[in-house]
């Protein structure tokens, strides 16, 4: 039986948050939130996370989920920036602030992993914090390819600031293909009262002036200004205001649900994920359960055009303020115009992006490939010059190129050949042993067919995904440094991971706001995964080994836990609601994205100061290459850096006092090369 519900107001939410990009703000990922809206009787929906594009591969995947379903739902793609005015004059401002020692700690500031605050974007004391607000979508494609450029912008050290920041040279350059409104009481608009209003209201409606003017030179028609309809006087005093700078100045009107959780039962889950952010208790002394009341003022979650006019006619007249009825239901349906009319249908272009700079001028992607392979092969020894070598060989180019995968070769070998300038590399780890491709381009060091390796294990004609060579090296951080610094930090990124709250901390942190003796916990935490085990394994066929029971298995095979989440209901509530939203962002071991422009392609963060992807590739997700991105993996090996150590000191002990890489390389060809060891003697 379908119970989705039919709203006669057609009304697309076009500001949403997710744990994805607004982690510790918002609850959910976005299918969650595409899910609900669906069946509250929406067909549309915008996600907007604080400062990144992160949900986008979750967007796209669910999307196309729910298409197949037969359910027909848009998604929009899009961003809530965090703006100033002029980065150059803050860059001023930063100066003279720097002059005074006490605001060193204040001003240095490294990019990284982001927490939003809006009291704190709302009412910043310093004029170095000032930032506001602003949702940015995406009509088209040109559209998307600009966010994800102002993106990578807004995190590069200098636009970097606590937040990731653009201004209005950054809009006036990648402005095309995207729509903009004025966003919340942090945003554009209401940070001009914010900042006015102890100056009178005149002095606010001027300042609200010439942000418009602004905003309307840049976008012309696609700037909106933002009504929302929260519990909130304040939020009145601004509706008024907004709607009387719009008709000044011609501006259409939205209403959105600035949503940040799926279901409005989750405002309390919401509350209490706030307050597990970092620093959180030590800021505010507040680990209380927060209770009704305060937090219901806003009413964050996907509406439906139906419940935004009652919530409209429900607080207008709490706070006995008149609005024109027909002006409030037509920026309520704008939403749905906007979604379908102004927006374009569209999956973000995911055309595999591998660098052309591997390719030599003149030559397409095979012929280089072919070239280099039989180079190779020719300067082996002769015994693997043969027609059973060369047969191999051209059988092995067929498949490669007829797959699509010759670039991915010629990007494998530039690695390698970058690598072993300056480190051991490892003779091949995996199926990847089995490619003669591999070994003639000496990504790998193991003869497949003197092994009687195959190829058909490690690359099949009928496969759909791309290798995956594990290269390993005895310096993986210095290998990615040098791709780096010789190929650019928007050809070369490393992969970001997300980590997320886990079953045991996540017991603990909720116990704690409901006073569980700490003994008591530790008692569970300790002996859930212990009872799981064993079931667990015989549920999945494993008879030895180590494994790890999951989420659902140890909430099933758990006595201890079942008994504790029996007599404390809540924290079982809680901790269903909470599990595997987003806690932070880590480096992936050895992945990177090796690519040309790809701050052009995808929305890059900076993490410690180093560039990142914003999406994972790995067990639990697979992003990357959905998105048209490709993941080599270059691993560490410590065993070659002992070679390496071991060959130096041989080489010392031989006469040669400073040995150089060069002097180590040669030793090891000579002697420890696997063509050169019998392994049968």
């Amino acid at each position: 039986m379908n119970n989705r519900k039919v709203s006669k107001i057609k009304y697309v939410n076009l500001h949403a948050h997710t744990t994805c990009g607004s982690p510790f703000d918002a609850l959910g990922y976005p299918q969650q939130h595409f899910d609900f809206c669906y069946e509250n009787g929406s067909d549309a929906m915008a996600i907007t996370d604080h400062g990144n594009m992160n949900a986008i591969p979750y967007i796209v995947e669910h999307a196309k989920k729910m298409q197949k379903e037969g359910k027909d739902f848009k998604p929009v793609y899009g961003l809530e920036a965090y703006f100033i005015p002029s980065i150059s004059d803050w860059e001023k401002l930063k100066e003279e602030a720097a002059k005074d020692k006490k605001n060193k700690k204040l001003i240095d500031s490294e990019s990284g992993f982001t927490i939003e605050d809006e009291a704190e974007t709302k009412k910043a004391k310093s004029e170095l914090n000032q930032r506001r607000h602003m949702v940015l979508l995406a009509q088209n494609q040109v559209g998307l390819n600009n966010l994800f450029q102002l993106v990578s912008k807004s995190y590069e050290p200098g636009n970097f600031y606590r937040f990731p920041r653009i201004d209005y040279d950054m809009l006036r350059e990648h402005s095309e293909g995207v729509i903009a409104s004025s966003a919340c009481m942090g945003g554009v608009l209401s940070v001009d009262y914010w900042r006015n209003k102890d100056d009178g209201e005149e002095a606010v409606l001027n300042a609200m002036r010439e942000t418009t003017q602004n905003m309307i030179d840049i976008f012309g028609d696609r700037w909106y200004i933002e009504l929302q309809w929260w519990k909130s006087d304040i939020q009145m005093k601004l509706n008024k205001m907004f709607i009387k700078i719009a008709d000044e100045f011609g501006v259409k009107l939205i209403t959105t649900s600035d949503s940040h959780y799926y279901r409005p039962d989750l405002w309390k889950d919401r509350e209490l994920y706030k307050r597990l952010r970092p620093g959180f208790a030590a800021l505010s002394g507040d680990i209380e359960v927060p209770e009704l009341g305060e937090f219901l003022k806003y009413e964050l979650y996907p509406k439906n055009g139906d419940e935004c006019f009652d919530h409209y006619k429900r607080y207008s007249e709490m706070f006995d303020e008149k609005f024109d009825d027909q002006l409030i239901l037509e920026s309520i349906e704008r939403t749905h115009e906007i979604a379908h009319q102004r927006v374009e249908s569209f999956w973000p272009d995911n055309t595999i992006r591998l660098p052309s700079f591997v390719i030599p001028e003149g030559m397409t992607d095979d012929e280089a490939l072919e070239t280099a392979a039989f180079t190779g092969l020719a300067g082996l020894e002769k015994h693997q010059q043969t027609e059973e070598y060369k047969e191999r060989l051209k059988r092995e180019l067929k498949v490669i190129k007829d797959r699509g995968f010759s670039r991915y070769f010629l990007t494998m070998k530039a690695i390698s050949d970058r690598a072993q300038k300056s480190q051991l590399a490892g003779p091949a780890r995996g199926s990847g042993g089995g490619s003669l491709v591999a070994y003639a381009l000496k990504i790998t060091q193991l003869d497949p067919i003197k092994y009687n390796l195959l190829f058909s294990r490690f690359l099949r004609a009928d496969a759909t995904d791309y290798p995956d060579i594990d290269f390993d090296v005895s310096s993986p951080m210095q290998l990615k440094e040098d791709l780096i610094k010789e190929w650019g930090d928007d050809c070369v990124v490393p992969i970001s991971n997300w980590n997320t709250l886990q079953l045991r901390s996540l017991i603990k942190d909720i116990s704690k706001f409901y006073d569980i003796p700490f003994a008591e916990v530790n008692k569970v935490t300790g002996k859930m995964t212990f009872e799981a085990t064993p079931a667990a394994k015989k549920d999945n066929g494993i008879v030895s080994g180590v494994y790890t029971p999951t989420f659902e298995e140890t909430m099933k095979y758990s006595p201890t836990l079942q008994e504790f989440l029996k007599k404390y209901p809540q924290v079982k509530t809680h901790v269903n609601n909470l599990y595997k939203q987003v806690r932070s962002q880590s480096r992936h071991a050895g992945g990177i994205v090796v690519g040309e422009n790809l701050d052009k392609h995808m929305p890059l963060l900076y993490s410690g100061g180093v560039r990142q992807s914003p999406w994972s590739e790995g067990q639990n997700v697979r992003h990357l290459e959905p998105m048209g991105f490709i993941k080599f993996d270059i691993l560490g090996l410590s065993t070659l850096r002992m070679i390496e150590d071991a060959i130096t000191r041989v080489l010392q002990t031989k006469g040669n006092a400073e040995p150089s890489f060069k002097d180590v390389r040669a030793f090891y060809d000579e002697h420890l090369h696997p063509d050169k060891i019998d392994f049968d003697n």
